[in-house]
């Protein structure tokens, strides 16, 4: 008997009794669609976390002091600002604090006071202006009262467009009252890292260290911006060189963003590997309830089988019947699996913003296919063993 004779057979008794054919199908069918949708996922949440870094981070390498118990940390001035110019990079200082407000009702919002140089959209991509402009050079080095609020200080403080050129009182982390003039609104952070942007306001540093003593003279941080076309790992080892020349080893923490993207792909692959598991239980359930199904099968089709085997089927020709039918049944729930995945992961592009693109890999798509298909010869065997086992003369005679 030809393959296409088996696989004909094999259709047919899969048409005989479709319910049961459907209810065996709709295990490979959630195994399948758990597992290509929970991969795919995991992909397009590491895309859109990636993507959002890389927005908010550009191309930077960042420089901070590393604080031990007992040991003083070494203290960032405006002659390393000068020093780094020496790479290929534009040097961003910033001081970091705390503040509050009273917002248009009288309540107290806490806030990020942030100083840093003049004209940042300039340095920095990542910052785009909403309405106003940024502080310029010259007031940031005079220390001018100026300062720009993101969306989410200017809605807390002042409501929905309300905030450019109103006069803002800071009480400040170092005790002091501090008047500003809001001259500038920054756009909301895009992507991932949106949703956990705080209430801004950014000043000029030299502004910071005239009203917050243990602030004065010093920087929490600097910022490197790399510019176009150099390597980035190479002025993170440049820098790491410099620095410990300057303040010795162990004292300066140097991190680039690709540090940070291949610590996240770190987590973000084994999360992967976790939601791929959960998945692939669901479709191992599914490969059980196709091995009961068709234990059934062989039982009701007792008398069928005898009577091949008396018309000269051999046994190899009965187990091959039943292992196309199990292959089948797990082929079509796969192919339907990846199918609703698919529409679902669309979905969810369509209705979700931090998930920016849609991702359904080949290789995701023929790991589901490919498990599915081994999951149908797997729980197979069993059942065609037993149907070509049969001894003809007995089953003839099954009722």
């Amino acid at each position: 008997m030809r393959f296409s004779d088996n696989f004909k057979i094999a259709l047919e008794a899969l048409f005989a009794h479709p319910t049961r054919t459907l209810l065996s199908l709709l295990g490979v069918i959630i195994g399948v669609f758990a597992v290509t949708a929970l991969i795919s996922l995991g992909e397009m949440a590491t895309y859109g976390i990636q993507h959002s870094l890389e927005q908010v981070a550009g191309r930077s390498v960042y420089i901070q002091p590393q604080f031990k118990p007992g040991v003083e940390s070494v203290r960032f001035d405006a002659d390393l600002v000068k020093v780094l110019r020496v790479l290929p990079v534009r040097p961003v200082p910033y001081v970091f604090s705390s503040a509050t407000a009273e917002d248009r009702h009288g309540q107290l919002v806490s806030l990020d006071l942030v100083g840093t140089v003049g004209d940042l959209p300039a340095l920095d991509a990542s910052v785009a202006l909403a309405r106003g402009r940024f502080f310029g050079p010259r007031e940031a080095r005079q220390g001018l009262p100026v300062a720009v609020i993101n969306a989410k200080a200017e809605s807390a403080l002042f409501g929905n467009g309300r905030g450019l050129g109103r006069e803002l009182v800071l009480n400040t982390s170092g005790g002091s009252r501090l008047r500003v003039l809001v001259v500038g609104v920054v756009q909301p952070a895009g992507g991932f890292f949106g949703g956990f942007e705080g209430s801004r306001v950014t000043v000029p540093y030299k502004l910071l260290w005239g009203r917050i003593p243990w602030k004065k003279g010093r920087f929490d941080m600097i910022e490197l911006k790399v510019e176009p076309g150099v390597d980035l790992k190479e002025v993170e080892k440049r820098a790491q060189r410099l620095l410990e020349l300057r303040y010795g080893k162990d004292r300066i923490s140097v991190q680039s963003v690709q540090a940070f993207q291949q610590a996240l792909s770190g987590i973000t692959l084994g999360l992967q590997a976790l939601l791929g598991g959960i998945g692939a239980l669901s479709l191992l359930v599914g490969g059980i309830g196709i091995m009961n199904i068709m234990l059934v099968s062989v039982t009701e089709r007792t008398r069928e089988i005898g009577l091949r085997k008396a018309l000269g089927a051999t046994s190899a020709q009965i187990r091959t019947q039943f292992m196309i039918e199990a292959v089948m049944l797990t082929v079509a729930g796969g192919l339907i699996g990846v199918v609703l995945a698919a529409a679902v992961l669309y979905a969810a592009v369509l209705a979700v913003p931090f998930f920016e693109a849609f991702i359904l890999s080949p290789t995701t798509v023929a790991l589901a296919l490919g498990v599915s298909a081994a999951v149908g010869l797997f729980f197979g065997v069993w059942p065609a063993s037993q149907a070509a086992g049969l001894d003809p003369i007995e089953a003839l005679r099954y009722e």
